[in-house]
């Protein structure tokens, strides 16, 4: 075998945003290895299930409670074995995590290239998102290529100094997945937990508005998460015709602050466990709107065409608040309340964007690795060329199903 393309996933989101790449690349037939750290367990082994892929390399680092001292340690050491074993011509990390952090940072270590997926997210604040933006800067420092999502994420990396022949502008892959899931789902061709249908069904008949909910970030650990889910209280409480379905993540602060505000005693918030992608999936694409903190969800409701308020103070993906789709609510428990009473009282309906993606982010990674990167020929004709914007996608019928 030629030296390996090595992908590195430790986290759901991750690997929903580079199985499908694992998956273009072999289709290709580059000599690629999906390595997993398992930063997560259970739900990147979801994520596993969904594709049926099986990872070729298991770090299996996880423990319980983990601290960001123990995972960087241990996934640096893991990976330092691993180049032994394999010495890869490419290391593919995606996002901000700390998997992506300490894998890239062995790798620089070896002096091996360095692709980001998901290249040129910045909030502006180095706490915050913590320790997501540390992450993403550091890895936009050592990284030899760089596939930026959108224009603004291009102009980010070249604001810092980095060289335009090393930067794509390829879209999210998420959106790649996301769109496939949609369209498996459409066709019957996916399995969807059987009390979710049933809860979406009975918010239709009922005529309640269908709210998703997903808040975990850990700079919200200090006790503005209590604030948050007490906000999101009192307005379920105001507003019976809502109904509020809220994946509870299994992190224990998060769990403790479910647990102060109970909010899981409100008729009308249904707290359960976390769901796997697929569901996910199916509940946004009934959803009126979302309440989140997270990441990729915002790239998901923009999407799909679903208003969304964002509860933290910076967002690295600003392009949804150009466009209207969505507010920077913030962490304060007054403001939440307020904006939750405003969106309600609107209920507007977005129109589906490509903002981040067209679903062919894969293809075009794949391309650039296989005759550019692979090949060493020359990079900047195509990187000009590449940096425009990303062409309407098609067929978008489906996305706006309340």
């Amino acid at each position: 075998m030629d030296k390996p393309i090595v992908i590195v996933v430790g986290t759901r989101p991750e690997a929903l945003k580079l199985i499908p790449l694992y998956c273009a690349l072999q289709k290709a037939q580059l000599p690629v290895l999906l390595c997993a750290t398992f930063q997560h367990t259970t739900l990147l082994q979801q994520v596993f299930d969904l594709f049926s892929i099986t990872p070729d390399i298991n770090l299996n680092i996880m423990q319980h409670d983990q601290s960001l001292h123990y995972l960087t340690q241990a996934i640096i050491e893991k990976m330092g074995t691993l180049f032994k074993l394999h010495d890869p011509s490419l290391l593919i990390v995606q996002g901000d995590t700390t998997t992506a952090f300490a894998s890239a940072l062995a790798t620089f270590y070896k002096a091996i290239p360095i692709a980001h997926v998901e290249a040129g997210l910045r909030s502006g604040k180095i706490n915050n998102p913590f320790p997501e933006e540390m992450n993403r800067v550091m890895i936009g420092k050592i990284a030899t290529y760089h596939f930026a999502p959108t224009n603004l994420n291009v102009a980010n990396l070249l604001n810092e100094g980095i060289s335009r022949d090393h930067i794509f502008l390829t879209g999210n892959t998420i959106v790649d997945t996301l769109l496939m899931i949609c369209d498996k789902i459409k066709r019957d061709e996916l399995s969807i937990d059987a009390p979710i249908k049933a809860h979406v069904a009975m918010c239709k008949k009922l005529n309640k508005k269908l709210i998703l909910m997903t808040l975990h970030r850990r700079e919200n650990f200090d006790g503005k998460l209590v604030g948050m889910l007490e906000a999101v209280k009192e307005f379920a409480q105001r507003y019976d015709d809502v109904n509020i379905i809220f994946p509870a993540h299994l992190n224990p602060n998060v769990q403790k602050a479910l647990k102060t505000s109970m909010v899981d005693l409100v008729a009308n918030i249904t707290t359960i466990p976390p769901v796997a992608y697929k569901e996910l999936v199916y509940i946004l694409q009934h959803a009126h709107w979302v309440i989140t903190d997270s990441g990729g969800i915002q790239e998901e409701a923009v999407s799909l065409g679903k208003p969304l308020l964002v509860l933290r103070n910076e967002t690295e993906r600003p392009e949804l608040l150009w466009e209207n789709a969505g507010r920077l609510t913030g962490t304060n428990k007054t403001k939440i309340l307020q904006d939750l009473e405003t969106i309600h009282t609107q209920d507007t309906i977005n129109v589906a964007r490509n903002t981040y993606g067209d679903g062919h982010a894969c293809q075009r990674i794949t391309s650039i690795i296989k005759n550019i990167i692979l090949e060493s020929a020359p990079q900047k004709n195509y990187t000009e060329q590449n940096i425009k914007p990303l062409p309407q996608r098609e067929n978008t019928h489906f996305l706006s199903n309340h």
